[in-house]
Protein backbone atom coordinates (compact mmCIF):
# COMPACT_ATOMS: atom_id res chain seq x y z
CA UNK A 1 0.00 0.00 0.00
CA UNK A 2 1.63 3.24 -0.78
CA UNK A 3 1.88 6.57 1.71
CA UNK A 4 -0.72 8.01 0.16
CA UNK A 5 -3.40 5.19 0.39
CA UNK A 6 -2.25 4.39 3.83
CA UNK A 7 -2.65 8.34 4.87
CA UNK A 8 -6.33 8.34 3.35
CA UNK A 9 -7.05 4.66 5.47
CA UNK A 10 -5.50 6.26 8.92
CA UNK A 11 -7.54 9.32 7.84
CA UNK A 12 -10.54 7.15 7.05
CA UNK A 13 -10.25 5.26 10.67
CA UNK A 14 -9.50 8.01 12.52
CA UNK A 15 -12.29 10.28 10.72
CA UNK A 16 -14.82 7.09 12.15
CA UNK A 17 -13.67 7.35 15.52
CA UNK A 18 -14.64 10.72 16.27
CA UNK A 19 -18.10 10.41 14.81
CA UNK A 20 -18.33 7.46 16.86
CA UNK A 21 -17.52 9.49 19.87
CA UNK A 22 -19.99 12.36 18.26
CA UNK A 23 -22.45 10.33 18.50
CA UNK A 24 -22.72 8.84 21.42
CA UNK A 25 -25.14 11.68 22.95
CA UNK A 26 -28.73 10.26 22.33
CA UNK A 27 -29.61 6.60 23.35
CA UNK A 28 -31.13 5.97 19.85
CA UNK A 29 -27.33 6.69 18.65
CA UNK A 30 -26.22 4.63 21.36
CA UNK A 31 -28.57 1.98 20.57
CA UNK A 32 -27.25 1.71 17.20
CA UNK A 33 -23.73 1.30 17.91
CA UNK A 34 -24.23 -1.07 20.83
CA UNK A 35 -26.56 -3.52 18.01
CA UNK A 36 -23.83 -3.20 15.13
CA UNK A 37 -21.20 -3.98 17.06
CA UNK A 38 -21.93 -6.43 19.67
CA UNK A 39 -24.03 -8.78 16.91
CA UNK A 40 -21.88 -11.66 16.57
CA UNK A 41 -20.65 -14.33 18.38
CA UNK A 42 -17.09 -14.54 18.90
CA UNK A 43 -17.18 -18.74 18.97
CA UNK A 44 -18.47 -18.48 15.59
CA UNK A 45 -15.94 -16.24 13.56
CA UNK A 46 -12.19 -16.39 13.09
CA UNK A 47 -9.26 -14.90 15.31
CA UNK A 48 -8.82 -12.37 12.60
CA UNK A 49 -12.35 -11.50 13.04
CA UNK A 50 -12.10 -11.49 16.72
CA UNK A 51 -9.41 -9.34 16.42
CA UNK A 52 -10.89 -6.70 14.63
CA UNK A 53 -14.03 -6.99 16.89
CA UNK A 54 -11.56 -6.72 19.42
CA UNK A 55 -10.26 -2.96 18.39
CA UNK A 56 -13.66 -1.64 17.57
CA UNK A 57 -14.81 -2.62 21.39
CA UNK A 58 -11.68 -0.60 22.63
CA UNK A 59 -12.71 2.16 20.91
CA UNK A 60 -15.92 2.18 22.07
CA UNK A 61 -15.37 1.90 25.53
CA UNK A 62 -12.96 4.86 25.28
CA UNK A 63 -15.27 6.63 23.65
CA UNK A 64 -17.86 5.46 26.28
CA UNK A 65 -15.39 6.55 29.15
CA UNK A 66 -14.39 9.70 27.65
CA UNK A 67 -17.85 11.48 28.86
CA UNK A 68 -19.55 9.27 31.31
CA UNK A 69 -21.64 11.91 32.11
CA UNK A 70 -23.79 11.37 28.84
CA UNK A 71 -22.76 8.12 28.38
CA UNK A 72 -23.50 6.24 31.71
CA UNK A 73 -27.36 6.65 31.36
CA UNK A 74 -27.52 5.80 27.87
CA UNK A 75 -25.24 3.00 28.85
CA UNK A 76 -27.77 1.55 31.42
CA UNK A 77 -30.58 1.44 29.59
CA UNK A 78 -29.05 -0.70 26.96
CA UNK A 79 -28.48 -3.18 29.60
CA UNK A 80 -31.33 -3.47 31.06
CA UNK A 81 -32.74 -4.23 27.12
CA UNK A 82 -33.06 -7.76 26.93
CA UNK A 83 -33.49 -7.52 23.46
CA UNK A 84 -29.47 -6.24 22.53
CA UNK A 85 -26.84 -8.83 21.84
CA UNK A 86 -25.65 -11.34 24.58
CA UNK A 87 -22.00 -10.63 24.23
CA UNK A 88 -23.13 -7.25 24.70
CA UNK A 89 -24.23 -7.84 28.45
CA UNK A 90 -20.79 -9.51 29.28
CA UNK A 91 -19.20 -6.58 27.73
CA UNK A 92 -21.38 -4.35 28.55
CA UNK A 93 -21.62 -5.06 31.84
CA UNK A 94 -17.76 -5.00 32.27
CA UNK A 95 -17.89 -0.97 31.12
CA UNK A 96 -20.47 -0.36 33.56
CA UNK A 97 -18.78 -1.74 36.56
CA UNK A 98 -15.31 -0.11 35.79
CA UNK A 99 -17.30 3.07 35.49
CA UNK A 100 -19.52 2.78 38.64
CA UNK A 101 -19.62 1.39 42.20
CA UNK A 102 -23.27 2.52 43.04
CA UNK A 103 -25.60 -0.48 44.39
CA UNK A 104 -28.27 0.06 41.63
CA UNK A 105 -25.55 -0.40 38.50
CA UNK A 106 -24.10 -3.54 40.32
CA UNK A 107 -27.93 -4.87 40.65
CA UNK A 108 -28.81 -3.84 36.63
CA UNK A 109 -25.20 -6.24 36.18
CA UNK A 110 -26.66 -8.74 37.96
CA UNK A 111 -29.67 -8.73 36.35
CA UNK A 112 -27.77 -8.73 32.61
CA UNK A 113 -24.90 -10.87 33.14
CA UNK A 114 -27.87 -14.74 32.90
CA UNK A 115 -28.49 -13.10 29.07
CA UNK A 116 -24.62 -13.51 27.82
CA UNK A 117 -24.21 -16.59 26.11
CA UNK A 118 -21.39 -18.60 27.96
CA UNK A 119 -19.92 -19.98 24.93
CA UNK A 120 -18.83 -16.54 24.05
CA UNK A 121 -17.66 -15.98 27.36
CA UNK A 122 -14.25 -16.19 29.14
CA UNK A 123 -15.23 -18.44 32.32
CA UNK A 124 -13.32 -17.20 34.73
CA UNK A 125 -14.38 -13.47 34.02
CA UNK A 126 -18.08 -14.36 33.98
CA UNK A 127 -17.65 -16.37 37.65
CA UNK A 128 -15.11 -13.69 39.15
CA UNK A 129 -17.80 -10.68 37.89
CA UNK A 130 -20.75 -12.22 39.71
CA UNK A 131 -18.76 -13.46 42.99
CA UNK A 132 -17.79 -9.93 43.17
CA UNK A 133 -21.73 -9.07 42.60
CA UNK A 134 -22.60 -11.05 45.29
CA UNK A 135 -20.42 -10.75 47.76
CA UNK A 136 -21.41 -6.90 47.34
CA UNK A 137 -24.61 -7.98 48.16
CA UNK A 138 -26.31 -7.86 44.67
CA UNK A 139 -29.29 -9.81 44.03
CA UNK A 140 -27.42 -12.62 41.92
CA UNK A 141 -29.87 -15.70 42.00
CA UNK A 142 -30.12 -15.66 38.47
CA UNK A 143 -26.28 -15.35 37.17
CA UNK A 144 -25.27 -17.55 39.10
CA UNK A 145 -27.87 -20.27 38.28
CA UNK A 146 -27.23 -19.17 34.61
CA UNK A 147 -23.73 -21.34 34.84
CA UNK A 148 -25.91 -24.29 34.77
CA UNK A 149 -26.66 -23.80 31.39
CA UNK A 150 -23.48 -24.96 30.43
CA UNK A 151 -22.29 -28.40 31.96
CA UNK A 152 -18.97 -28.52 31.46
CA UNK A 153 -18.86 -24.89 33.31
CA UNK A 154 -15.02 -25.02 35.17
CA UNK A 155 -12.83 -22.11 36.84
CA UNK A 156 -9.09 -22.78 36.33
CA UNK A 157 -7.67 -20.77 39.14
CA UNK A 158 -3.62 -21.19 38.24
CA UNK A 159 -2.59 -18.97 41.24
CA UNK A 160 -4.09 -21.91 44.00
CA UNK A 161 -3.52 -25.10 41.18
CA UNK A 162 -7.08 -26.03 40.75
CA UNK A 163 -9.90 -25.83 39.64
CA UNK A 164 -13.22 -25.10 40.16
CA UNK A 165 -16.36 -27.76 39.61
CA UNK A 166 -20.00 -26.67 38.19
CA UNK A 167 -21.12 -27.37 41.88
CA UNK A 168 -18.87 -25.76 43.88
CA UNK A 169 -18.98 -22.97 41.37
CA UNK A 170 -22.33 -22.46 41.96
CA UNK A 171 -22.15 -22.79 46.04
CA UNK A 172 -19.05 -20.01 45.92
CA UNK A 173 -21.62 -17.78 43.62
CA UNK A 174 -24.87 -18.56 45.96
CA UNK A 175 -23.94 -19.07 49.48
CA UNK A 176 -22.95 -15.44 50.35
CA UNK A 177 -26.05 -13.86 49.11
CA UNK A 178 -28.69 -14.14 51.23
CA UNK A 179 -31.08 -17.69 51.09
CA UNK A 180 -34.45 -15.53 50.79
CA UNK A 181 -33.78 -14.69 47.51
CA UNK A 182 -32.29 -17.16 46.00
CA UNK A 183 -33.87 -20.79 47.81
CA UNK A 184 -36.58 -21.07 45.91
CA UNK A 185 -35.49 -19.85 42.58
CA UNK A 186 -33.08 -22.85 43.11
CA UNK A 187 -35.45 -25.13 44.39
CA UNK A 188 -37.82 -24.20 41.52
CA UNK A 189 -34.72 -24.85 38.93
CA UNK A 190 -34.39 -28.54 40.42
CA UNK A 191 -37.92 -29.13 40.15
CA UNK A 192 -37.68 -28.71 36.08
CA UNK A 193 -33.93 -29.25 35.65
CA UNK A 194 -32.93 -32.09 33.45
CA UNK A 195 -29.32 -31.89 32.85
CA UNK A 196 -27.92 -34.62 35.49
CA UNK A 197 -25.01 -32.37 35.88
CA UNK A 198 -26.85 -29.37 37.03
CA UNK A 199 -29.30 -31.73 39.25
CA UNK A 200 -26.05 -32.79 41.33
CA UNK A 201 -24.95 -29.19 41.27
CA UNK A 202 -27.95 -28.11 42.99
CA UNK A 203 -28.18 -31.08 45.28
CA UNK A 204 -24.53 -29.55 46.09
CA UNK A 205 -26.12 -26.25 47.23
CA UNK A 206 -29.14 -27.39 48.31
CA UNK A 207 -26.30 -29.57 51.06
CA UNK A 208 -24.21 -26.28 51.96
CA UNK A 209 -27.99 -24.46 52.65
CA UNK A 210 -28.74 -26.32 55.45
CA UNK A 211 -32.54 -25.77 55.21
CA UNK A 212 -35.42 -27.57 56.22
CA UNK A 213 -35.78 -27.17 52.06
CA UNK A 214 -32.58 -28.35 51.23
CA UNK A 215 -32.85 -31.57 53.72
CA UNK A 216 -36.62 -32.13 52.12
CA UNK A 217 -35.65 -32.10 48.52
CA UNK A 218 -32.24 -34.33 49.16
CA UNK A 219 -34.53 -37.15 51.07
CA UNK A 220 -36.82 -36.71 48.92
CA UNK A 221 -34.44 -36.99 45.77
CA UNK A 222 -32.64 -40.13 47.31
CA UNK A 223 -35.84 -42.01 47.01
CA UNK A 224 -37.49 -40.72 44.18
CA UNK A 225 -36.66 -43.40 41.07
CA UNK A 226 -37.54 -40.78 38.55
CA UNK A 227 -34.07 -39.18 38.63
CA UNK A 228 -30.87 -40.83 37.50
CA UNK A 229 -29.05 -43.26 39.61
CA UNK A 230 -25.80 -40.62 39.56
CA UNK A 231 -28.22 -37.86 40.88
CA UNK A 232 -30.21 -40.24 43.38
CA UNK A 233 -26.40 -41.18 45.17
CA UNK A 234 -25.72 -37.76 45.31
CA UNK A 235 -28.53 -37.12 47.44
CA UNK A 236 -28.08 -40.14 48.98
CA UNK A 237 -24.13 -39.10 49.85
CA UNK A 238 -25.00 -35.25 51.32
CA UNK A 239 -27.59 -37.32 53.73
CA UNK A 240 -24.69 -39.71 55.19
CA UNK A 241 -22.28 -36.48 55.18
CA UNK A 242 -24.38 -34.87 56.97
CA UNK A 243 -25.24 -37.58 59.29
CA UNK A 244 -21.44 -38.41 59.74
CA UNK A 245 -20.99 -34.81 60.68
CA UNK A 246 -23.85 -34.71 63.80
CA UNK A 247 -21.79 -36.02 66.39
CA UNK A 248 -18.04 -35.14 65.81
CA UNK A 249 -16.10 -32.89 67.52
CA UNK A 250 -16.04 -28.68 66.30
CA UNK A 251 -13.85 -25.92 67.62
CA UNK A 252 -15.76 -23.84 65.34
CA UNK A 253 -17.22 -21.20 67.69
CA UNK A 254 -20.54 -19.27 67.63
CA UNK A 255 -24.22 -19.43 67.17
CA UNK A 256 -25.69 -20.97 63.94
CA UNK A 257 -26.43 -17.13 62.74
CA UNK A 258 -22.77 -16.06 63.40
CA UNK A 259 -21.70 -19.31 61.75
CA UNK A 260 -23.10 -18.48 58.45
CA UNK A 261 -22.58 -15.04 58.41
CA UNK A 262 -18.76 -15.76 58.80
CA UNK A 263 -18.86 -18.43 56.16
CA UNK A 264 -20.90 -16.09 53.63
CA UNK A 265 -17.81 -13.70 54.37
CA UNK A 266 -15.25 -16.62 54.14
CA UNK A 267 -16.24 -17.59 50.79
CA UNK A 268 -15.06 -14.40 49.54
CA UNK A 269 -11.98 -15.67 49.12
CA UNK A 270 -11.24 -18.42 46.11
CA UNK A 271 -9.20 -20.70 47.35
CA UNK A 272 -9.17 -24.35 48.58
CA UNK A 273 -8.14 -22.99 52.03
CA UNK A 274 -11.60 -21.09 52.36
CA UNK A 275 -13.49 -23.48 51.03
CA UNK A 276 -11.83 -26.42 53.68
CA UNK A 277 -13.17 -23.62 56.26
CA UNK A 278 -16.40 -23.18 54.45
CA UNK A 279 -17.28 -27.04 54.73
CA UNK A 280 -15.82 -26.86 58.50
CA UNK A 281 -18.75 -24.27 59.47
CA UNK A 282 -21.19 -26.10 57.41
CA UNK A 283 -20.59 -29.21 59.53
CA UNK A 284 -21.07 -27.09 62.77
CA UNK A 285 -23.86 -25.56 61.24
CA UNK A 286 -25.63 -29.19 60.78
CA UNK A 287 -24.70 -30.19 64.58
CA UNK A 288 -26.46 -26.99 65.97
CA UNK A 289 -29.35 -27.60 63.47
CA UNK A 290 -29.63 -30.98 65.12
CA UNK A 291 -29.40 -29.88 68.52
CA UNK A 292 -32.81 -27.89 68.10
Amino acid sequence: MGFRNRLVLILILAASCVAQAQTLTTQAAMHTWVTSLYSFSPSKISKAQQSQKSQQMDQFWKDVKADPETTLPLLRVELADASNPPFFMMDGTSLLLSLSKETADGDLAAQALPRADLKDVVLSVYFSTVHDLSMSGADTTQAGLHILDDPKFRVSLPQHTTTLSQPISLVYLLLPVDQNLWLQAALDRFASEKDEVAQVSLLTLFFFSQTKEGDQILAATAQDSSRSETVRNEAAKWIKAAKDVSTAKSKVPGSEEQIRERRAKRLGNVSDEALSDAQDMTSRIIQLRRRK
